[in-house]
């Protein structure tokens, strides 16, 4: 009896033994599985983070950064068609340069001199353009452009302006399509200033002419 007792005793010890070891990896599995979601999540809320302070970032530099804005216009009254180049940005563009695709002679007069290419602003490069800067070409007249035997290749339809400058360690690189053919048949818009100074020059002449004839 006393040596049956010794062994139930000693299979009873060896059971706790591994039960308890068995516990203990349960726990240990248990710890690591835990620790590894907290590692998935805390990388998930570190990723989430970046996302937001890059997002913070590319917001608050598209609100400071300049922008080059080429675009056409009709002098007011007149049937002449211009270039504007604005920076409609908030900081300067540095080191631009300017090209355009294709040669354009003002008012469809092609010699020396005539050709936008040609122009300081197109062939020099500028320091610094400040917010606000902007620089106007008179191109040509509606006729130079839309008339059956106009020239493409003295004043073309279609072109493009490149611009190339850097701000805030950063290179841009931009090309902007100009199209005069949306223009064809539209109304020719008035400044009311305009108008009304023409006004007062035909009354003015009128009364001119009649002061003459008594």
């Amino acid at each position: 009896m006393p040596l049956r007792a010794a062994v139930a005793g000693r299979s009873s010890g060896a059971l706790e033994l591994l039960d308890g070891r068995f516990m203990i990896e349960i726990l240990t599995a248990l710890l690591v599985v835990i620790t590894g979601f907290y590692a998935w999540a805390t990388l998930r809320i570190l990723r989430a983070n970046e996302a937001v302070v890059q997002v913070m970032k590319d917001q608050l530099e598209a609100q400071s950064r300049p922008y080059l804005h080429p675009s056409l216009f009709v002098v007011p009254g007149t049937n002449i068609f211009g270039l504007r180049i604005k920076n409609t940005g908030k900081t300067a563009a540095n080191n631009l340069r300017l090209s355009i695709d294709k040669d354009f002679f003002l008012f469809a007069k092609k010699k020396e001199g005539q050709n936008l290419r040609d122009m300081n602003a197109f062939s020099q490069p500028i320091a610094s353009f400040p917010p606000d800067a902007e620089i106007e070409f008179w191109l040509a007249q509606g006729p130079n452009i839309f008339a059956e035997n106009a020239d493409q290749t003295v004043v073309p339809h279609v072109f493009s302006i490149q611009a190339d400058y850097t701000f805030s360690g950063r290179t841009v690189s931009e090309s902007t399509s100009l199209d005069f053919r949306p223009y064809l048949n539209a109304n020719i818009p008035r400044d009311s200033v305009v108008s009304e100074l023409e006004k007062i020059r035909k009354s003015i002449d009128t009364l001119a002419s009649n002061i003459k004839k008594h």
